[in-house]
C-alpha cells in the first residue's frame, strides 16, 4: 500500500535531522497529569478550573495522534523492510514494553502487600481488561479503579493499526469523522436506554472520538496544505468556538437533570481539548509558551505514565499515615497533596529512569537491528 505524497492529508516530508519531538506536548501531558493527580487527591477546584474529569481524554487525544503518526512511519519503512504486518508487530512488542513492566510492577507491589483490590480481578487487570472487570461488577475496584483508562488505551492499539492499514488515506478524515459520530451515536444510545454509567464511561465506543480527533489532527498537521486553524483570524475564530464549547461542557457536566443529548458533553471537550493541541502543536507563545516550556511541567509529562500508574497506590499506602497526623478527608485535600505528589514523582521518576527508559531503548535497538518500523512517541 504506497504512501501517496499527493493526497490533501498525505505527510510532509521532515528535513534530514530536524527532530519531531515538541517539549510543549510533554508540557500538555504534565499539566493533564497534575490535573488528574489533584482530583484524585480530593483536591476540590472550582467548576470551570476541574480539569480532573478530563485529563484522561487529554491523553487519549495525544495517543490518538502520536500514534497515527507513528503507523504512518511504519507504513513508509515497511515498504521496503519485509511488509506490513512485521511492521505491526514490532509496534505492538514496543507499545506492549511501553505500558506492561511499570503496570506490572505496580500490580506486583499491591498483591504483595496483601491489598485485596489487586488480588481481586487479577487477570483481567493483567490483560488490560479493567473496564470490563468494572462493568461486569458494577462499581470501582477501588485502588485499581485508575487502570480502566490504560485497558483503553491497550484496546485502542490493538484495534488503530488495522483502521489506518484498510482506510485508504484519503478517505481517513472521512472514516474518522464518522467514528466521531458513531462514538456520540453510542453515548446517546446509553443514556437513552439508561445503561450504566460505565457503559457510556469505560467501553471503547465510548470514548473513540477522543482517539479519532487525535488522528484528525494528525491529518491535519501532516497536510500538504493545512487550513490555519491555529492562526490568524481562523484560528481566532475557531479558538473562541473551542472556549464555547469547554463553557456549554461545564454545564452539562454538573447538570442536574440528564437527558441522552449529554452524550455531546464529551463531544464539546473534546472540541476545546482538540483545539488545545493544535495550538500546542503549532507553539504556544508568549507567557503560555513559557509555561507549556517550564522544565518542570515538560519533566512531568515526561514521567506522566509512571506518575498516573503509581498515584492511586502511593495513596492507599499513605492514607494510614497521613489520617494518623490529621489530615483526614474529606478536605486537607492541598495539605495530603503537597506530600502525595513529591512521593508519586520520586517513584514516577525511578520508573522512568530503570524500567522505561532502558527497556524502550532496547527494543528500539531489536526493532532497528531486525529491520522493523520504530515506534511512536510514548503516549
Amino acid at each position: 500500500m504506497p504512501i501517496s505524497q499527493s493526497t490533501a492529508f498525505s505527510p510532509t516530508v521532515r528535513p534530514p535531522g530536524k527532530s519531531a519531538y515538541l517539549p510543549q506536548l510533554d508540557g500538555l501531558r504534565g499539566i493533564a497529569i497534575l490535573s488528574v493527580l489533584i482530583h484524585h487527591f480530593e483536591v476540590h477546584l472550582p467548576v470551570w478550573i476541574d480539569w480532573g474529569p478530563i485529563g484522561v481524554r487529554t491523553f487519549f487525544l495525544l495517543s490518538g495522534y502520536l500514534i497515527t503518526l507513528s503507523l504512518w512511519k511504519m507504513m513508509a519503512r515497511a515498504e521496503g523492510n519485509g511488509g506490513y504486518w512485521r511492521g505491526i508487530g514490532a509496534y505492538h512488542i514496543r507499545r506492549f514494553l511501553r505500558l506492561a513492566p511499570a503496570l506490572y510492577l505496580m500490580i506486583a507491589i499491591g498483591c504483595v502487600m496483601g491489598l485485596d483490590y489487586f488480588w481481586d480481578g487479577l487477570g483481567w487487570h493483567l490483560a488490560f481488561l479493567t473496564n470490563f472487570y468494572t462493568l461486569i461488577h458494577n462499581e470501582w475496584p477501588g485502588a485499581v479503579s485508575h487502570l480502566w483508562s490504560l485497558s483503553l488505551q491497550e484496546q485502542f492499539y490493538v484495534v488503530w493499526p488495522l483502521v489506518i492499514l484498510l482506510v485508504p488515506r484519503r478517505y481517513l478524515p472521512w472514516a474518522l469523522l464518522g467514528i466521531m459520530a458513531s462514538a456520540f451515536a453510542f453515548r446517546f444510545w446509553a443514556f437513552s436506554v439508561d445503561a450504566s454509567p460505565f457503559v457510556r464511561w469505560l467501553m471503547l465506543p465510548a470514548v473513540m472520538d477522543s482517539f479519532a480527533l487525535g488522528a484528525l489532527i494528525a491529518c491535519w498537521k501532516t497536510s500538504d496544505r493545512p487550513i490555519p486553524l491555529a492562526t490568524g483570524w481562523t484560528g481566532l475564530a475557531v479558538g473562541l468556538a473551542a472556549i464555547g464549547c469547554y463553557v456549554i461542557a461545564r454545564f452539562m457536566r454538573y447538570a442536574t437533570e440528564i437527558t441522552p443529548w449529554f452524550g455531546m458533553m464529551d463531544t464539546f471537550e473534546n472540541v476545546f481539548l482538540g483545539w488545545i493541541l493544535l495550538r500546542t502543536i503549532q507553539g504556544w507563545g508568549g507567557v503560555v509558551g513559557r509555561i507549556f516550556e517550564n522544565r518542570v511541567l515538560v519533566y512531568l509529562g515526561k514521567i506522566s505514565y509512571g506518575l498516573f500508574v503509581f498515584h492511586s497506590l502511593v495513596h492507599v499506602v499513605l492514607t494510614p499515615w497521613l489520617d494518623r497526623i490529621g489530615l483526614t478527608l474529606p478536605g486537607h485535600g492541598w495539605e495530603r497533596s503537597a506530600i502525595l505528589i513529591p512521593v508519586c514523582i520520586g517513584i514516577a521518576a525511578i520508573s522512568w529512569r530503570w524500567i522505561e527508559q532502558p527497556l524502550g531503548q532496547w527494543a528500539h535497538r531489536r526493532v532497528s537491528r531486525a529491520g522493523k518500523a520504530p515506534a511512536s512517541t510514548p503516549a
